[in-house]
C-alpha cells in the first residue's frame, strides 16, 4: 500500500495536465505515492502524452463525461493509498506539501479531511475554506443588484470566513474540492461523491457528510499550493452568465443540495 494516491479528473485542459503532473515530479515527494488520472474526454486523446512523458502515471479512458464526482469515485476506486488527495488538473505542488499533510494528518486521527491554502500564480492568498453556503448565498453572489445590500455582503462576508485569520490551522465547515486530503479510514466510512452532483457542490456536499459521520475538516495554511483557479459561471455580465451552459449545471447541483439537507448544519 502507498502512503498517498493523488488523484486527478482531467477533462480539456492537457496543457494545465502536463503542468500539473510536471509539478507533481518535481515537488520530490519523499513518501510513496501513485498518480491516478481519470480523463472524462475521450475526444481528446491525452492517452499518448501521458503514458509517453509520465509512465508511471496509471490513466483511466472514460468514454464520456462522468463529471466531476463520479470520475473521482472511479480513481478512488483503483486507489491504493493510505489518504486519497484529490487533485484538481490546474494544481502545482510545492515541495514538501503533500509530507506536510500527511504529517498533519499522522498528529490528528480524528480529522477526516484537511486542506492546504490556495494561492494564485502570482502568490497571492485564494479562498478555499467556507462556511456551509444558504441557497440566499448563492443568489446574492451570482445577482449583482442584489450583491451590493447590506444584507447580501454581510452573508457573503460570512460565507467567506472573513471574520477568520485565514493564515491559522482551523477547523471550517468545508474546503474547495481543488486539493482536498482524505483519510483512507474516513473514506471508507462515508463513501465517495454523491454522483448526483455532474459538478459543483460535491465538495461541499463530501464535507458536510464528513462532519455527520463524526469527522473533523480542517483548513491548514501551514501547506500551500498554487491553484490556476478559474470561475467561469461568473465570467461575463448577468445576461451571458444565465445562458452559460455550467450556470445551469450549477442551479440543477443547487436545488439538489438545498432540497437535500434544507439548510441544516451538521455542526
Amino acid at each position: 500500500m502507498k502512503d498517498v494516491s493523488i488523484l486527478i479528473v482531467h477533462y480539456n485542459t492537457p496543457g494545465l495536465l502536463r503542468q500539473t503532473l510536471k509539478g507533481i515530479v518535481r515537488a520530490g515527494v519523499k513518501v510513496s505515492y501513485e498518480v491516478i488520472v481519470v480523463d472524462n474526454n475521450p475526444l481528446m486523446r491525452i492517452d499518448e502524452m501521458v503514458r509517453k512523458e509520465f509512465p508511471e502515471v496509471r490513466l483511466i479512458m472514460s468514454d464520456r463525461n462522468l463529471g466531476f464526482g463520479v470520475g473521482m469515485n472511479k480513481a478512488i476506486e483503483q486507489a491504493n493509498g493510505r489518504y486519497l488527495f484529490v487533485f484538481n488538473p490546474d494544481i502545482i505542488l510545492t515541495p514538501g506539501s503533500v509530507e506536510g499533510l500527511m504529517d498533519y494528518m499522522e498528529t490528528h486521527p480524528k480529522v477526516g479531511m484537511v486542506g492546504p491554502e490556495l494561492r494564485n500564480p502570482d502568490g497571492s492568498h485564494q479562498n478555499s475554506c467556507y462556511r456551509f453556503s444558504k441557497l440566499s448565498t448563492i443568489i446574492y453572489r451570482r445577482v449583482p443588484f442584489l450583491r451590493s445590500l447590506k444584507k447580501a455582503k454581510a452573508e457573503i462576508q460570512e460565507y467567506l470566513m472573513a471574520d477568520t485569520d485565514h493564515a491559522v490551522t482551523q477547523e471550517v465547515d468545508y474546503i474547495l474540492g481543488a486539493a482536498m486530503f482524505v483519510r483512507r479510514q474516513a473514506y471508507e466510512q462515508v463513501g465517495g461523491f454523491d454522483p448526483e452532483f455532474f459538478v459543483y457542490f460535491e465538495d461541499q456536499d463530501w464535507c458536510r457528510r464528513f462532519w455527520q459521520a463524526g469527522w473533523k475538516v480542517v483548513y491548514h495554511p501551514a501547506v500551500h499550493l498554487i491553484h490556476y483557479h478559474r470561475r467561469e459561471t461568473a465570467e461575463g455580465g448577468f445576461i451571458k452568465q444565465l445562458l452559460n451552459p455550467l450556470t445551469r449545471i450549477q442551479i440543477k447541483s443547487a436545488v439538489y443540495y438545498y432540497k437535500k439537507y434544507k439548510e441544516d448544519s451538521p455542526r
